[in-house]
C-alpha cells in the first residue's frame, strides 16, 4: 500500500519558532546537511553578535562559522537584513537562510549576494510533511545557493562594470577632440 503525503501547517508542528523550529534544527543539523551539501556541526542557539542574537551558529568542516536565520512565515526584509548583519557581525563564510515562502524579490537578494560576495549564502524552503498517520517531518528545499557559475556571472558583471568608465572616458574625449576639429 502507498501513502499519500500530505503538507501540515508548520504551526501545528513547530508552535514556536525560535523554541521548537530553532530548538529542533540544532538537535536535528543532519537535515540541513543533507540539502546544502556541507558538514556542519557544534549548532549552538541564540549566540551573540554583538548586542543581536544569532538564531543558529554552526560550524562547518574547517571550522568556520555558519549563520542560520529561520523563518517559518514568508521571507521578508527584516530577516534578510538579519542575515547580512550576523554574517558580518561575526565573521561567518556562509549564511543559510530557512522560510516558509521564498519571495522572488528574496530569492533574486539571494542570487546576487552569491555573484557578488565572498561569502556563500543559501535560501531553503521549509514545509512540514507526513504519509498518512506518520508522525510530521520536515521537507528542507534548496531554492538558492552558491554555484561556480554566479561566481563566474558576478565576476562578468564585474568586468563589464569596470568597461564602463573607460568607454565613458573614450567617448567623451572623443567627441571633445572632435569639436576642436572641422
Amino acid at each position: 500500500m502507498i501513502g499519500k503525503l500530505e503538507r501540515i501547517p508548520l504551526r501545528e508542528v513547530w508552535k514556536h519558532e525560535a523554541y521548537d523550529f530553532t530548538t529542533y534544527l540544532q538537535d536535528n543539523i543532519d537535515i540541513l546537511n543533507d540539502v546544502i551539501d556541507l558538514s556542519l556541526s557544534s549548532a549552538e542557539r541564540e549566540q551573540g553578535a554583538g548586542s543581536l542574537s544569532v538564531d543558529i551558529i554552526a560550524e562547518d568542516e574547517a571550522g568556520n562559522p555558519v549563520v542560520i536565520e529561520n523563518q517559518l512565515e514568508k521571507s521578508d526584509h527584516e530577516h534578510l537584513g538579519k542575515l547580512i548583519t550576523y554574517l558580518s557581525a561575526i565573521g561567518a563564510k556562509a549564511g543559510v537562510w530557512i522560510v516558509s515562502d521564498p519571495r522572488p524579490e528574496h530569492v533574486g537578494a539571494i542570487s546576487w549576494l552569491n555573484e557578488s560576495s565572498g561569502a556563500d549564502f543559501y535560501l531553503l524552503k521549509v514545509e512540514a510533511i507526513q504519509i498518512s498517520d506518520s508522525p510530521p517531518a520536515p521537507l528542507l528545499t534548496l531554492i538558492v545557493g552558491p554555484s561556480e557559475e554566479s561566481r563566474e556571472v558576478g565576476e562578468t558583471k564585474k568586468e563589464l562594470a569596470e568597461r564602463y568608465p573607460i568607454r565613458h572616458r573614450f567617448w567623451t574625449e572623443l567627441l571633445e577632440k572632435a569639436k576642436n576639429q572641422n
